[in-house]
């Protein structure tokens, strides 16, 4: 059985959920800040310039490095499905700014296509291997040198919500 993931919109409806095989584009603009909402993955101010381009339904840009945006059907799929993108240091800056200070000033930004090892599959088999791993005894945590600071100390903000997903068999 093969396992196909599914990406939960904001109205609870589920739809299929890729890996995106091409960079996206997409306009912030500073005069969006009255609509947009600090730290909401749904409606800041990223999340509403990605809802800009043609065909996007919704976009969530989470606190780390992932971005899920939902596109209506399209030649290559007939059916309305989410695309998972990574997201740069640029866009990463752009978001913070915007949860710790408000708005940036107007600009383009990138979304990346993942790479093969932040593919949703990769990591969950890196998790499962490590999980496995100490489970066993195998894994022994080593000292590391300085530890990075949480994100409400850095900027003065909470984390955002992970994005809702669940594997199912197909």
């Amino acid at each position: 059985m093969k396992k196909q993931r599914e990406y939960k919109m904001a109205d609870g409806t589920y739809v299929p959920l890729f890996e995106a095989d091409y960079d996206t584009s997409f306009p912030v603009y500073r005069s969006d800040r009255r609509k947009a909402v600090l730290g909401d993955p749904r409606k800041c101010i990223e999340a509403l310039g990605l809802c800009r381009m043609h065909k996007a339904l919704e976009a969530f840009i989470g606190t780390g490095k992932d971005a899920y945006v939902v596109f209506s059907a399209s030649a290559n799929r007939p059916f309305k499905h989410a695309l998972h993108f990574t997201i740069p240091a640029q866009a990463a800056k752009v978001r913070d700014t915007f949860d710790k200070r408000g708005a940036p000033k107007t600009q383009h930004l990138t979304l990346r296509a993942p790479t093969k090892g932040r593919t949703l599959e990769h990591r969950s088999f890196l998790g499962k291997r490590l999980a496995a791993k100490i489970k066993n005894g195998e894994h022994v945590v080593k000292p590391r040198g300085k530890l990075n600071t949480p994100r409400i100390t850095r900027i003065g903000a909470p984390h955002r919500p992970h994005a809702q997903i669940r594997s199912v068999s197909v």
